[in-house]
């Protein structure tokens, strides 16, 4: 009985998955873009690199002005995602004035929070976000604002490997979702503070 109920359990689990899959695909395919924007977002996430060749590429065909780079911060470990993005995106030749971080963020939310920072100094208008599809997809649902559009790298999906990251990154997100539904604000960015900065 009680492998028949786990069983459904996973069942059930799969079949959610592959529907949030299925949404964040959809949800790009509506994306488009055909003009210049003022600026791309970059979030630090763990495939990086992957999401800075886009962006480069973005810049290069001039589809984005600038490169706003956010995300990262680890207090604790003195250390900067944002940081160590623009000097990638500077080795590899793009003008360090079209460059701008932040030093502050170390989630989805403060990311975006941190962002508009500089695009509102800056008086940038037209944005593009960039990340990893799911991480867009979960973007999009906390920008409130006009003129911003979404660009994901692809990501083909060709090893079990590729799945079983999409898996685990998809209840990474759920999990994020319901800690900030039952916990106070305050208590919830004390916890993802003190996981990104152990």
């Amino acid at each position: 009985m009680l492998g028949i109920i786990l069983l459904g359990f996973f069942i059930t689990d799969i079949i959610a998955v592959l529907f949030l899959h299925y949404k964040v695909h959809l949800f790009l395919s509506k994306q488009t873009f055909n003009s210049t924007a003022d600026a791309g977002v970059v979030f630090y996430v763990s495939d990086t690199k992957r999401m800075l060749y886009h962006a480069i590429r973005l810049y290069r065909t001039r589809k984005i002005k600038h490169i706003i780079c956010v995300g990262g911060s680890r207090v604790n470990k003195e250390f900067s995602g944002s940081q160590e993005m623009r000097s990638y995106l500077i080795k590899h030749g793009i003008n360090a004035d079209n460059v701008l971080h932040d030093t502050l963020s170390y989630d989805t939310r403060t990311n975006w929070y941190e962002a508009l920072k500089i695009i509102d100094r800056h008086h940038f208008n037209k944005i593009v976000i960039i990340s990893s599809p799911l991480h867009v997809y979960r973007i999009s649902r906390i920008v409130d604002r006009d003129n911003v559009y979404y660009s994901s790298y692809t990501h083909e999906e060709q090893t079990i490997l590729d799945y079983l990251i999409i898996y685990k990154n998809i209840h990474y997100y759920w999990t994020t979702l319901i800690l900030a539904k039952i916990l106070s604000k305050k208590n919830y960015l004390r916890i993802l503070y003190w996981y990104r900065n152990r």
